[in-house]
């Protein structure tokens, strides 16, 4: 009787000593696990049962999410139970799939026979609908609740950029956009033309100008749409809505969004001034984007800039390397300071790249070659990581007169790696197998040697890349390769080569291993667990969502317990979208843990801050995240979202390529 107690005693204090409800710990401890043996399978039937209203209302959503990246065979079928449901994630499982032209025949009625319907209707329309899609949409009436109305101009937004639009469906979504009083709703409407590249008919131009006039945004994520459309169309005109003063201080994302469209579209007798302002921004982010913009432009800026160049920046020891770096690459001849090159980038291998783009303009082609070559021959592997990233561009850029006579240095390079090099390296060396006259016709071979070297599924990404190739140049030779290849039953592998134009049988892939979470450590995580983040910029913090993400969050914390982040780079910085990094393995991006753990997805936006794991396809994900810069729709239920920084945004905005993570831990909520 006692010892029976003793149990039953240990069990409440147990569950007493998490950090979960007792609704919470239910979930993660009895109900998940059933979930996740389906999730597991990827077995679209079983999750279904797992949206029924027998079961609690976190666990059907947690269910209907898992079916995002499920195949289901039964389209019209889930239809009528999504229908039924009528939650945002029940809509979402619709998001990825392919549906046929009656299902959009089914969509399209029921959104009119049921306004009810709508807001979900219209994420799946947004993603998946057609020019009679976008016809219905717009010849809708605005909705009464702000939810609906949101997800129908977003859906009209994407729509925009995948069917070519007439000048009254122009006109209708500037009116509709700068008519409404909600900036986020604004936003959606403008997605397409925001991020399209095809021009506005005249009259649509001028309507937009008239309208603006008495349009005030009050959320900078508008102001930047705003700003980029009104560059593509009259950079004078979009520049001149700014004092001139305003530049130094302006919000970081809209700076650097004046900056990249300088760099990117025609530039006006103002433009030097605007970049000189941008110059004294106090974020690292945007001088570098206007640096880039004057190096885009230097026949026509005629080295205006390059002394202030200089001054704010290149010769100032206090300044960070790589910025000085980019400074010396934007003015028109750095040749005099060829040493200080050298200087800023010793000992970091992130800034080779901005290294190399200095000295090619420096020195000859044939010293060009030889410090390629003799950085390949580096012990330092992200070093020879990065020279022969920079061979492969170099080599596509070069003058035909210049390939013929380094060839033989460049042969040597090419196949001397294909021996040695690992994924990474073999991965960026792409164009370089594609050149018939680095390695011949008569050299398959080489192909075959160097996937001896590599397995699957640990180095996909080799296959991926070599295997295009193959097709390109050798398909008749490697076609009993390529059958043994598909003979293993990778999932991704297969998908690639079908996407490449191999001709792969379809059939039932193999059950992925994937990590099986620690549901007890998870319980004493809690549901929403503060990250701590401590970076060479500063600090930030991220608040997890357990219940969203549970498999991929319990990796992440054995990987914190394990301290695998300390040192670590951010690999990957694309300004004005995202932070990327965790790449505990390579420090390149092609590395990750020892583990997989299934596709996540969720009917979330990806607003800014929001923070996603990385993916090289559905059901590859592990230790890589990226924080967002600013609201990227186009990522929506395509990749895990695990949650949300809650303080150091602005370190967020400061992160460049290279910087690190120097600690990590759960913050204590004790």
């Amino acid at each position: 009787m006692y010892k029976n107690l003793t149990i039953v005693l240990f069990l409440v204090l147990g569950i007493s000593c998490t950090k979960t409800n007792p609704e919470e710990t239910e979930l993660l401890m009895y109900q998940y696990p059933d979930l996740y043996e389906s999730v597991y399978e990827r077995n679209g039937d079983k999750i279904l049962e797992f949206t029924s209203s027998n079961n609690s209302d976190q666990l059907k959503k947690q269910a209907w999410k898992a079916l995002i990246s499920t195949q289901v065979d039964d389209i019209p079928s889930l239809i009528g139970k999504v229908v039924f449901d009528n939650s945002p994630e029940a809509w979402a499982s619709l998001w990825l799939k392919e549906l046929g032209e009656e299902e959009l025949k089914q969509l399209h009625e029921l959104w009119v026979e049921k306004p009810e319907l709508r807001k979900g209707i219209a994420t799946v329309l947004g993603q998946q609908g057609d020019a009679s899609s976008l016809d219905l949409l717009l010849e809708s009436d605005d909705a009464e609740d702000n939810g609906t109305r949101f997800e129908t101009a977003l859906a009209i937004g994407r729509l925009s950029l995948s069917q070519e639009l007439s000048v009254e469906q122009e006109l209708s979504i500037i009116r509709r956009a700068l008519a409404t009083t909600g900036d986020k709703i604004a936003r959606g409407y403008l997605y397409g033309l925001y991020r399209g590249r095809v021009d506005l008919s005249s009259e649509s131009e001028q309507e937009l100008m008239t309208l603006l006039e008495n349009f005030y945004p009050e959320d900078r994520s508008t102001e930047q749409y705003i700003q980029r459309i009104l560059m593509k169309i009259n950079t004078d005109k979009a520049l001149f809505r700014f004092e001139l003063n305003e530049f130094e201080f302006m919000d970081v994302q809209l700076a650097i969004e004046v900056a990249q469209g300088l760099g990117r579209y025609e530039l006006t007798k103002h433009a030097s001034v605007v970049l000189n302002g941008l110059l004294d921004h106090v974020n690292t982010n945007v001088k570098i984007e206007a640096l880039n913009a004057i190096s885009a432009n230097q026949d026509d800026l005629n080295g205006e800039l390059d002394k202030a160049i200089l001054n704010k920046i290149g010769l100032i020891r206090g300044v960070q390397s790589n910025l000085r770096l980019e400074a010396l690459n934007a003015i028109q001849n750095p040749k005099k300071y060829k040493e200080l090159v050298y200087e800023l980038s010793e000992g970091n291998p992130y800034l080779l790249p901005l290294k190399y783009d200095v000295l090619a303009k420096i020195l000859t082609e044939e010293e060009m070659v030889g410090l390629i070559e003799s950085d390949t021959e580096s012990e330092n592997r992200l070093v020879r990581f990065f020279a022969l990233q920079e061979l492969n561009s170099w080599w596509g850029n070069t003058s035909d007169s210049v390939k013929v006579i380094q060839l033989p240095i460049v042969q040597n390079l090419v196949k001397t790696n294909m021996k040695t090099a690992d994924r990474s390296m073999i991965f960026v060396m792409g164009s370089l197998f594609r050149d018939q006259e680095i390695i011949a016709d008569s050299e398959y071979s080489l192909f075959e040697d160097l996937l001896s070297r590599f397995n699957l599924p640990e180095d996909i990404e080799v296959y991926q890349a070599i295997t295009s190739v193959l097709k390109e140049r050798f398909e008749e030779e490697s076609s009993e390769l390529i059958d043994s290849l598909s003979g293993k039953n990778n999932a991704a592998l297969n998908q690639t080569l079908r996407n490449q134009g191999w001709e792969i049988p379809e059939g039932e892939s193999p059950t992925t291993e994937f990590r099986s979470p620690d549901w007890k450590r998870l319980t004493w995580l809690g549901a929403y667990p503060i990250l701590v983040i401590e970076t060479n910029k500063g600090d930030m913090k991220i608040q997890f969502d357990v219940l969203n993400a549970p498999a991929t969050i319990s990796g992440i914390q054995r990987l914190v317990k394990e301290k695998a982040y300390r040192g670590v780079p951010f690999h990957r910085v694309v300004p004005n979208f995202v932070i990327q990094g965790g790449d505990i393995e390579t420090q390149d991006g092609f590395g990750g843990p020892d583990y997989v753990v299934p596709t996540e997805a969720s009917s979330m936006h990806y607003e800014r801050g929001k923070v996603g794991i990385a993916s090289a396809g559905t059901d590859t994900e592990g230790s890589q995240f990226f924080v967002m810069n600013q609201w990227q729709p186009h990522l929506n239920g395509r990749y895990t979202i695990i949650g949300e920084v809650i303080t150091g945004m602005e370190v967020v905005d400061r992160i460049v390529q290279g910087d690190i993570i120097q600690k990590i831990y759960w913050q204590s909520t004790w």
